[in-house]
């Protein structure tokens, strides 16, 4: 057999624990892609400037070069300043002819960065530019530009114009700004975390709390309810499903508690007359005639004892099974008739005069024994409460698609506020009435019960003095 700590180890993570797992996931996934774009934006920021650096400088150069007189160069430029800033980028420019040669160039330029070759700038379009991003024999990253620049006059040679921006200066500001971000992912990582678990664990205490009522339910305390106040709309609606659940069991305890005294206290009454007329008969010795009486005593009080039983097990099988029942179509007029020859004998010994009026040709689908039990019932009752010189009615019609069986009779009628509790079980109206040493309060209760497993219902109208009628109505 399975332990109940390997079953208890299949369950999987906690709610909180997975609520804060999606928490810090979605969180510091929608962190990193807001800093992917902010990165993103800053790197592409800071290249269009250089881009635009480098456009204004060689556009100064080409108008330097333009004004220039016929085979004039420029000079050469000045190192840079001592005094220029660190973060300022370098500038390097260089200018060639159509034969690749440079004419000039920024002190140091060709350490860094090598001239383009012949072929590379008869691969320039007239009107186009050669933009690159190099590293240089030093290992730091440039931006380059080479553009082609028309001669002082229609006959000469077109040049070129090489403009370079050191970049080393952005490089390193954008790994400082990752090593930020690098450091503000972890941070952010954690608190996400300590939020998601806090969040989970307030959103969770109410769960708890239900968790904590319903652990201290018991069948003693049936009677304490989840308190919804305060409580979300999802969680309000599953404490209100609770507490209905609740009612319902409460109730249904309550019925089978009742039901058990009331059983104890039906047999109880029998075998107590049993053990008295045991024990009157082994008091003294008797003639046969005597012990006969006893035993035929005896025997009523194990009949009795015997109906109530198979009554008691009939009910619990229909409280217990929820399956189809087996039917078949039946001739109601003829079922009718089985049931006033088996109730006839003793209606008539009762002076009671016993009519059926069902029409030829009446029937339905239904549970055949159940169906005469059922009916048998109502007709046992009827007898039961009529007087001498009454009458028992039993008709049979359809009404609205059901079948309608009805028993009427002319007793003694049951007063107005018993009739919503006549169909329970062990009720009596009153237990002085004639024919209650016979009848336990069993006998609706079972019509009830058959008629709710066909999917019917039974309805019951009674007026003191002036007899009971009781309906019984079936899916045809």
């Amino acid at each position: 057999m399975e332990e109940p700590e390997a079953a208890g180890a299949r369950r999987g993570p906690s709610i909180a624990l997975r609520m804060t797992l999606w928490y810090a996931v979605f969180s510091f996934a929608m962190i990193t892609a807001a800093a992917g774009i902010l990165y993103w934006t800053l790197a592409r920021g800071m290249y269009d400037e250089d881009l635009r650096d480098l456009a204004d400088n060689l556009n100064n150069a080409r108008l330097l070069l333009a004004s220039a007189p016929s085979g004039w160069v420029l000079p050469q430029t000045a190192q840079r300043p001592p005094w220029a800033p660190r973060q300022q980028p370098q500038i390097l420019l260089r200018v060639l002819d159509a034969a690749a040669t440079t004419l000039t160039e920024t002190p140091g330029m060709a350490q860094q960065l090598p001239p383009p070759t012949r072929g590379e700038l008869a691969a320039l379009p007239a009107l186009g530019e050669d933009r690159h991003e190099v590293i240089s024999h030093l290992g730091k990253p440039f931006l380059t530009l080479i553009v082609r620049v028309a001669g002082s006059s229609a006959a000469a040679a077109p040049q070129f114009i090489q403009v370079a921006m050191d970049r080393d200066h952005d490089e390193l500001l954008l790994a400082h700004y990752r090593e930020q971000v690098w450091l503000v992912f972890g941070l952010s990582l954690i608190g996400c975390s300590a939020a998601g678990y806090f969040i989970a664990r307030t959103g969770m205490r109410p769960i708890e709390r239900i968790g904590q009522t319903a652990a201290r339910i018991r069948s003693t305390t049936l009677d304490e309810r989840i308190e919804t106040e305060g409580l979300s709309a999802e969680l309000g609606v599953l404490a209100d499903t609770f507490n209905e659940m609740l009612d319902r069991l409460e109730a249904s305890f309550r019925h089978i508690s009742q039901f058990s005294d009331d059983v104890a206290h039906e047999l109880r009454t029998p075998l107590n007359n049993l053990r008295g007329e045991i024990e009157v008969a082994l008091g003294k010795a008797r003639s046969g005639e005597a012990y006969r009486d006893i035993l035929g005593s005896c025997l009523e009080e194990c009949t009795r004892l015997s109906r109530v039983i198979e009554t008691l097990l009939l009910l619990a099988r229909f409280d217990t099974t929820t399956g189809l029942i087996e039917r078949e179509v039946i001739d109601i007029a003829r079922e009718l008739a089985t049931v006033e020859a088996f109730y006839g004998a003793a209606a008539m010994d009762a002076g009671i005069v016993m009519r059926v009026s069902a029409g030829e040709g009446l029937s339905a689908r239904v549970n055949r024994t159940l169906f005469q039990q059922a009916v048998g019932n109502l007709v046992s009752n009827a007898i039961a409460h009529t007087p001498a010189g009454g009458t028992i009615t039993i008709g049979a019609g359809f009404a609205a698609g059901d079948l309608i069986v009805t028993v009427s009779d002319t007793g003694c009628g049951i007063a107005a506020d018993h009739l919503p509790r006549v169909f329970e079980r062990f009720y009596r109206v009153d237990p002085t009435r004639s024919g209650s040493t016979q009848h336990v309060g069993l006998g609706l209760a079972v019509v009830k019960s058959i008629a709710t497993r066909h999917g019917g219902r039974v309805e019951i109208t009674s007026e003191l003095g002036n007899g009971t009628q009781v309906r019984l109505a079936l899916p045809a």
